[in-house]
């Protein structure tokens, strides 16, 4: 390509705005390309079809770029007088890669490009004046990008120096916590853990095998006891002993306002009977009433099936979670952990924990908002030690009464890497004294507690360990103090298939 005007344009573009516009002007036609707009007009966006060339003669003109996954546009390049805008779609004849606003009163020639090859064939000059035009462009563009280049490399640089001592740094903390949870732990379990294993292991084993023998004998017994096992109060009794076995554990407020409607219904029972009542769905009351017809007797044989049903579901709980703590301290002893992760509905694990803890909460008010929620792969066993240490502090903290809130619910959150990800998250909030401001970026230090003097042992490691075990799991512990009072614990879990192992 041979430059009849030389280094020239590139010093002034300026020029060629001027030649273009004369050789158009000379013929009459520069008025019929004259194109006038104010400011903040948008010229073309980004991905649409240009069909005219646009050749900025006085004004100026910002490039914008859509971010991802965002509808944020980002500044790119700022261009005046002398630029062809759009070049790139020009003469590639792809879409648009940017969007073009004005940024004050801006003119230009916008030629369509069909008229490009006509007006070329009707003034030749025209065809060296568009190249050199382009090429002044192009280079201008290109000693902007490798300035705009050189400083990302400068900037990357910096960041990539300061990512490797944050990551150091990070890897120096994680070694210094594992190495004083690690020590914590073995003072106070290593000698005493394979012994205790073995001795609880047995007799746990054994209830776990008892509890399907008793509950046969159980049902032999209540048949003859109660004559015929094909009676409808003996086919009832044992509808009712599978329910106790399946049963949540009730929400207080529930409880308190169907024990009030139900003793209307049932004069003559005491109050732990028609609070008892009260635990079952509905429905249920109905069915005990229409059973027995009000005798008193045969109600509370059903209403002891109920009890027996809970009572079991007690024993197994009990049981597998002393097998599940049993199979925890194993591990403190050795570095190989077998794969403790399953498809679980943390809710099941929340209604087990408060059955357990069900005497240290028997005084307060609880309050249950627990709706459906997808499940999840995770360490049961690993979660319920999470939900028994925060009920167990909330205890502490609130005394012999107060009131316990508890809710989940699903939601959206950006990874670290900035994807969003779907989540379910679960919230207790207590009616104690709360956490004193300075204490919130303290509790979750290992060997950090607020426990004075009286109250019950801790080694200041429930909340340090639960943070361990909700980050394993790739989630996340908040500690706040709520609105009206009292301490929040809100946990985040992502819902994927795939988890870190411990």
């Amino acid at each position: 390509m041979k430059f009849k005007l030389g280094s020239q344009w590139l010093e002034d573009r300026d020029q060629v705005t001027g030649l273009l516009h004369r050789v158009l002007d000379e013929n009459g036609q520069a008025e019929k390309y004259m194109f006038d707009l104010g400011s903040g007009i948008t010229i073309f966006k980004e991905g649409e079809p240009l069909n005219n060339i646009y050749i900025l003669l006085d004004g100026d003109v910002q490039l914008y770029k859509q971010k991802p996954y965002n509808d944020v546009q980002f500044p790119l390049q700022h261009l005046g007088s002398g630029s062809l805008i759009g070049i790139i779609s020009f003469i590639t004849g792809l879409p648009s890669l940017t969007t073009a606003k004005t940024q004050d009163n801006c003119r230009f020639l916008r030629i369509p490009k069909k008229d490009v090859n006509h007006l070329i064939d009707i003034h030749p000059e025209l065809d060296g004046y568009l190249d050199e035009l382009i090429m002044a462009n192009l280079l201008e563009r290109y000693r902007q990008t490798i300035i705009l280049q050189m400083k990302l490399d400068s900037v990357n640089s910096k960041l990539q120096s300061e990512r490797n001592e944050l990551r150091q740094a990070y890897r120096d903390l994680q070694d210094a916590q594992k190495a004083l949870v690690h020590q914590e732990k073995m003072a106070t379990l290593g000698q005493l853990v394979a012994g205790f294993a073995h001795e609880v292991n047995n007799p746990t084993a054994a209830l776990l095998r008892s509890t399907d023998t008793l509950e046969k004998h159980l049902h032999r017994l209540m048949q003859k006891m109660y004559g015929d096992g094909d009676s409808e109060l003996h086919q009832t009794g044992q509808q009712l002993f599978k329910l106790g076995r399946n049963a949540g554990f009730p929400d207080t407020k529930t409880i308190r306002e169907r024990t009030k409607q139900l003793k209307e219904v049932f004069p003559d029972l005491g109050n732990t009977q028609v609070r008892i009542i009260a635990q079952m769905p509905d429905g249920y009351a109905d069915m005990v009433h229409n059973v027995t017809d009000g005798k008193p007797e045969q109600i509370q044989f059903l209403l002891d099936q109920f009890e027996f049903g809970k009572m079991f579901q007690n024993i197994e709980t009990a049981g597998e979670r002393i097998a599940g703590l049993v199979k925890s301290l194993k591990s403190y002893s050795r570095s190989d952990t077998e794969d403790r992760y399953e498809w679980i509905d943390i809710r099941e694990g929340i209604h087990d924990t408060l059955q357990l803890t069900s005497n240290r909460i028997k005084f307060y008010d609880l309050y249950l908002d627990l709706p459906e929620v997808p499940e999840i792969r995770a360490d049961a066993a690993g979660l319920n030690q999470v939900w028994t240490n925060i009920i167990l502090n909330a205890s502490d903290a609130m005394g012999k009464q107060g009131s316990l809130d508890i809710r989940c619910g699903t939601g959206e959150e950006k990874d670290d890497e900035g994807e969003v990800q779907k989540i379910i998250w679960v919230s207790f909030t207590d009616s104690g004294p709360g956490i004193p401001e300075e204490n919130l970026e303290k509790i979750f230090e290992p060997k950090f507690s607020t426990k004075k003097t009286g109250a019950k042992f801790g080694l200041g490691l429930g909340l340090s360990i639960s943070e361990d075990i909700v980050e394993h799991h790739g989630g996340k512990i908040k500690a706040e103090n709520a609105e009206g009072g009292g301490a929040r614990f809100t946990i985040t879990l992502p819902v994927k298939t795939e988890q870190k192992s411990l």
